[in-house]
């Protein structure tokens, strides 16, 4: 089935109503392409199936329609007004629905030769991606145990730049101590050179005044005639 007959059908079965009630518009949040597609491809193969059962009177068949419709909005955990709010906001723009309902025709025909299957091939594509789920695992453990030992690597040059790191600034810190010590160590001789010169300065200065005193005179000296 061609895609423009397969969007014009659906249209016009959502016109009539799919389902026998419409709770009518309202704010709803719009589906992701993706899942609209899923539930596009489910619909069209419900339809499918109510066109293979046409059994029974009107009511019976349009019963059976909303039951189908009903079990592909429960399967995909959606409302009505979700899908019918998300249909005409993807409709309005025509080259992308197009590529989508290209994606719902794939995922049609992919279902069909999935229902075509034997049980032995069944069985081959189970053990298949049981295979490629195993693989998959196995390298997303590997990588995250490459990542692991990577991580742990990085931490220890980190630790060892850091015990660098705190043991240079102990010897910067030791060094500066050091330096300040022996800089108030050369202060203290300076200060006590510079106090002994200056004791000894005065020293000798009152040795001299004492030198230099006058010799008294005898009195009977003082009144020769």
């Amino acid at each position: 089935m061609k895609k423009g007959i397969l969007i014009a059908i659906f249209s016009l079965i959502l016109l009539s109503g799919f389902i026998g009630c419409n709770h009518g518009s309202r704010h709803v949040e719009i589906l992701s392409s993706d899942t609209l597609i899923d539930v596009l491809a489910d619909l069209h193969i419900a339809q499918s199936a109510i066109h293979v059962n046409m059994i029974g009177n009107g009511d019976q068949i349009a019963n059976r329609r909303d039951a189908y419709f009903q079990w592909v909005m429960r399967k995909h955990h959606i409302t009505y007004q979700q899908f019918d709010t998300s249909y005409k906001y993807y409709i309005t723009e025509t080259e992308r629905f197009s590529k989508m309902y290209d994606q719902v025709i794939n995922k049609i025909k992919l279902k069909e030769l999935e229902n075509k299957r034997t049980p032995k091939e069944e069985l081959v594509r189970k053990d298949s991606i049981r295979k490629d789920s195993i693989q998959k695992d196995i390298v997303r453990k590997a990588t995250m145990k490459k990542d692991s030992i990577r991580m742990d690597s990085i931490n220890k040059v980190a630790k060892k730049q850091m015990a660098i790191q705190r043991a240079q600034a102990v010897k910067d810190s030791i060094k500066l101590a050091t330096q300040k010590k022996a800089e108030y160590k050369k202060e203290n001789i300076i200060n006590e050179t510079l106090k002994k010169t200056l004791t000894k300065s005065d020293t000798t200065k009152k040795d001299t005044v004492k030198k230099k005193k006058p010799i008294p005179v005898k009195k009977e000296q003082q009144f020769v005639k």
